[in-house]
């Protein structure tokens, strides 16, 4: 089996194991859920202005990044994941705004379908799943699906963060780890441009969330120091994630797919 389907399959397996009545959330329970309106703070300001923006989530998962985006207003949102049959109640948030997609084992084969397609494609933590030797067809895939212009933003664990190992490991299907140095290097030399680092501030909303962030900071303080002092971070980010952002410029895709 290849690696790509081996993902694929472990996801499949893991779908078999949720009950076939699970409650799905319904939209009303979904539009105030603090992961959305997270995401609503986070991505606000780097989405397109115009809400007729065409935006693709790979790897959609449980909705919140689409959620967030119904929320803001957008008209033309998409969705593509793994075993998308049990995920099909996204669409009823707003069947008219939502349309969703199988990814049947590689991302980059999906992709192909739909050439300058997107202005904005969002995909959390989906790159740390794929092989190494796949990165450059699956980033190259991403390249081409955007219309020139538009905008790439990529969340992954952080190999420099104060959990690296724990992050890595957390899940059987994890392939690859990054740091900002590699995560920016891979983009540039798939073409993309203005890529930038950011770091999202948690929503503080309670005397829970506001102690949790003051227990947090010292270690995030230290495992900053720690790398400032013994490794070779670049980018400057220390924290549990990753998030960047680039842009697809003039440039041709290098899209070959000897390297999926």
């Amino acid at each position: 089996m290849e690696p790509n389907a081996f993902v694929a399959e472990v996801y499949r397996r893991m779908s078999l194991r949720l009950p076939a009545d699970r409650p799905v959330p319904t939209w009303d329970q979904m539009k105030n859920d603090v992961v959305v309106l997270q995401a609503m703070d986070d991505c606000r300001s780097l989405l397109p202005p115009n809400k007729n923006a065409a935006i693709l989530d790979v790897g959609f998962g449980g909705g919140w990044f689409l959620a967030a985006c119904i929320n803001l207003g957008y008209m033309n949102l998409s969705g593509a994941d793994f075993g998308i049959q049990r995920k099909a109640y996204v669409k009823q948030w707003s069947p008219a705004v939502v349309a969703l997609h199988s990814i049947e084992s590689n991302i980059g084969d999906f992709l192909s379908g739909h050439p300058a397609e997107y202005d904005f494609i969002h995909m959390s933590h989906v790159i740390e799943h794929i092989p190494k030797y796949s990165l450059l067809y699956i980033v190259d895939s991403l390249y081409a699906a955007l219309k020139s212009g538009g905008i790439l933003l990529v969340r992954t664990p952080n190999m420099e963060g104060p959990c690296a190992n724990s992050s890595y490991y957390v899940t059987l299907a994890h392939e690859y780890g990054f740091a900002g140095s590699n995560l920016a290097s891979l983009l540039s030399i798939c073409n993309f441009e203005d890529i930038h680092l950011h770091e999202f501030e948690p929503r503080v909303r309670t005397a829970k969330q506001l102690a949790g962030r003051l227990l947090r900071w010292p270690s995030l303080r230290w495992n900053a120091m720690r790398h400032r002092l013994f490794g070779v971070n670049q980018g400057g980010i220390f924290g549990a994630e990753l998030v960047a952002t680039a842009r697809r410029g003039n440039l041709p895709p290098l899209l070959d797919s000897g390297y999926k």
